[in-house]
């Protein structure tokens, strides 16, 4: 099942939905993105849920 990825940021920013082919694969980019810049990644909140519509008009 397809998963969707977004983030916020203290100040209220969310980034856009990125829709990927999986919840692994989701998870991959939060870990890979958090490794990369750990000074960021301390302060985002992210979200990974269930995308159910195939017509979801996030970013893949």
């Amino acid at each position: 099942m397809r998963a969707h990825l977004t983030y916020r940021e203290p100040h209220g920013w969310t980034s856009p939905v990125d829709c990927l082919p999986s919840r692994e694969a989701a998870e991959f980019l939060r870990n890979a993105t958090n490794a990369l810049t750990p000074s960021a990644a301390s302060r985002r909140t992210w979200e990974i849920t269930d995308c159910t519509d195939e017509d979801c008009e996030a970013a893949r």
